[in-house]
């Protein structure tokens, strides 16, 4: 997974800039009717989590969803809602903590993300009037405010990396684990290319829960999403 991200890494960028665009774009009309809308959805110590924002992000994959033809339902708009603030949550925590560990995203690193984006250039040259332009008339936000949650995303993901990094996957351990779930090593050399990496991602993802169970027990987080 590391080396997956490593490998394609413009192009994530890529989708990340599409994906938060894109958030930021919509806003559900329906949205606007609910009346807890301004309303805190989650608290995450001292932050607060806003519905205006869990419904504009919930929303926007209901309606992806729509589009691929799959009816949304109230009961799966809910459980969207839901995994939507887990995921929010689980970025506030990872903020929380970068900055605690001194990490830091620099203004260079945020100007280099827009200025390569296709989502901002004119002729394959980035267009500052196109970059406000966009922001202005299709989001209803500042570059000021796009760029703060861009460097969210990014000190989050770089926590991430921080954290995996401390984990390592030794050989012999996965051949361990190959064992118990086949019950031999006969075809462990054959299968190691996809085991290996598959393996070293559970791993990490246990490790980041680990991580934000341990956080849980340190900083109240209360969530009042029904």
């Amino acid at each position: 997974m590391i080396s997956f991200l490593i490998k394609h890494k413009k192009s994530i960028l890529i989708i990340t800039l599409a994906f938060f665009l894109g958030s930021i774009i919509y806003i559900g009309l329906d949205a606007y009717s609910r009346s807890n809308y301004n309303l805190t959805a989650a608290t995450v110590g001292n932050e607060k989590i806003s519905y205006r924002d869990l419904y504009r992000l919930s929303d926007l994959q209901a309606n992806r969803l729509r589009s691929q033809g799959i009816e949304v339902s109230e009961e799966l708009l809910k459980m969207i809602q839901q995994q939507t603030l887990s995921s929010m949550v689980s970025e506030e925590i990872l903020n929380q903590a970068a900055q605690k560990a001194g990490l830091f995203v620099a203004d260079y690193e945020i100007a280099y993300d827009i200025k390569t984006s296709p989502l901002f250039s004119a002729s394959g040259k980035f267009d500052k009037d196109q970059y406000a332009y966009a922001l202005q008339t299709y989001s209803g936000v500042t570059p000021a405010q796009f760029e703060k949650q861009l460097r969210r995303d990014k000190l989050a993901d770089r926590f991430r990396k921080v954290l995996y990094s401390i984990y390592k996957l030794t050989p012999q351990e996965a051949k361990y684990a190959y064992q118990i779930q086949n019950g031999n090593l006969n075809d462990f050399e054959t299968n190691k290319k996809d085991f290996v990496p598959a393996l070293m991602e559970t791993k990490m993802e246990t490790a980041q829960k680990a991580f934000l169970d341990d956080f849980n027990n340190k900083v109240e987080i209360k969530t009042f999403l029904e």
